[in-house]
């Protein structure tokens, strides 16, 4: 090892010898009290090198114990190895004492099978040993006739088929449907309110419907959306729906068409009769921004202009026409869910009691929010069926063409229930003619 300079040369020295053999001096010695010859063992520092591995320069003095004495016989190992042989030699002669005991075996217990445990072995044995049975061939189903082959439920949808097609290429058919008194929930009184409008008149209209409900919607739009631009009201139109900004951009050509936004020169006059903000992300937020603040909404439209300098937003004398939503005459609401009558009754309407509002919806959606549609100041109307009975109402309205569609919609219903119970009853023959060939 390298060791310092001053450590070099010197080498370990062994550890003092003990004397096993007792002398006359030693067994003085024992007689006498023991009495420490070094101070240096009584130091704090002896006790943390005991047990280290130390040269022998460097290990403390160890005194010289008599073997005579109880600490020598317990610090000689070869005493304490000795006194283990000893014990060890006591426990085999204890243990050969005790094999020479001759030891009893146990009896065994014998067990006996009951008669039912002898018979579930056979049976699994012969379970074992016996093969697969054969499978069992299936018998051949009976041929299919040839209206099984082309099914009852096509058959039905053919003939409904037929039945409108031929209601629309021939008229007269569907003449004994036909009526012009029509009615509908709603429909007197959502025609006074519209009749009660006029050019000074600003209306916010929401398209909140998907396309897939254009059978429905889309008269109800007509009826409506008709009557206020007969009137030249002023109109605020966005949506919160997608598809449904798609469909509000549908109705800029009646709106053209009857001189909207046009000058009587022929030129474009933005914002003057109606405002276009388009889309307006954020669902019940948008709605909850048009309740609190809808002057901030018409600072931008669909194109980011802002339309709060034009016509349809000021007066001539420069007032604000419209400033909350509190001032609009009324506000129109398409909506094909009964969630979107909850949105806008708990996000605009609470803002603006006062305020009449009304729903198109479809007739599926129109029991669901029949708790909102009771309330004070609110219209609705529902379906087709609405649709008519508002064209039906109408100063102007074209009685043969709401006779033709009433016809053709009876039509309809007629053949679709008497395809159903007839489809109904070929069923139940079907079941039956089963039944008896089954018991034959």
């Amino acid at each position: 090892m390298s060791l310092p300079s001053w450590l070099r040369g010197v080498a370990d020295e062994p550890p003092p010898a003990r004397t096993s053999a007792r002398t006359p001096k030693t067994d003085e010695m024992a007689s006498q009290p023991r009495r420490r010859v070094s101070t240096s063992e009584d130091a704090e520092g002896d006790d943390f090198f005991k047990g280290a591995d130390l040269p022998g320069w460097l290990r403390p003095a160890e005194p010289d114990l008599p073997s005579g004495s109880v600490e020598g016989q317990a610090l000689d190992w070869l005493t304490r190895l000795g006194i283990a042989e000893d014990g060890g030699e006591s426990e085999s002669a204890a243990s050969s004492d005790q094999a020479a005991v001759p030891l009893v075996a146990p009896t065994r217990k014998t067990y006996e099978l009951s008669p039912e445990q002898i018979k579930a072995v056979e049976l699994l044995g012969q379970l074992v040993r016996s093969p697969y049975p054969a499978p069992i061939a299936q018998p051949a189903p009976a041929p299919l006739s040839r209206w099984q082959k082309i099914g009852l439920d096509r058959v039905l949808y053919a003939l409904l088929a037929i039945i409108l097609l031929v209601g629309l290429i021939v008229p007269q058919i569907t003449t004994p449907f036909q009526t012009t008194t029509l009615t509908a929930p709603g429909a007197i009184a959502l025609e006074q309110k519209l009749a009660s409008l006029g050019p000074d008149d600003v209306v916010l209209i929401a398209y909140e419907w998907n396309a897939q409900r254009s059978a429905e919607l889309r008269p109800l739009e007509q009826a409506v959306t008709s009557q206020l631009i007969k009137k030249k009201t002023k109109l605020i139109l966005l949506s919160t729906d997608l598809q449904g900004t798609l469909l509000l951009f549908d109705l800029r050509g009646p709106l053209r068409a009857a001189g909207y936004n046009i000058d009587p020169d022929g030129k474009a006059f933005g914002g003057r009769d109606y405002v276009l903000l388009g889309y307006r992300p954020g669902g019940e937020l948008a709605l909850r921004r048009l309740a609190q603040d809808l002057r901030a909404e018409l600072r931008s439209d669909f194109e980011g202009q802002d339309t709060t300098e034009t016509l349809l937003a000021m007066n001539f004398d420069g007032t604000p026409r419209v400033s909350t939503i509190s001032d609009l005459s009324m506000i129109i609401v398409m909506g094909d869910q009964p969630q979107d009558v909850q949105v806008w009754m708990e996000q605009v309407h609470t803002a603006a009691p006062k305020v009449p509002i009304t729903f198109l919806m479809p007739q599926e959606a129109e029991p669901m929010a029949q708790p909102y549609l009771r309330m004070d100041n609110v219209y609705h109307l529902a379906g087709l069926q609405g649709a008519l009975a508002m064209n039906a109402i109408a100063s102007d309205a074209d009685s043969a063409a709401t006779a033709r569609t009433t016809g053709q919609q009876s039509l309809a219903v007629l053949t679709f229930v008497i395809l159903l119970m007839g489809g109904g009853l070929g069923i139940a023959l079907d079941r039956a003619r089963r039944s008896r060939r089954g018991a034959e």
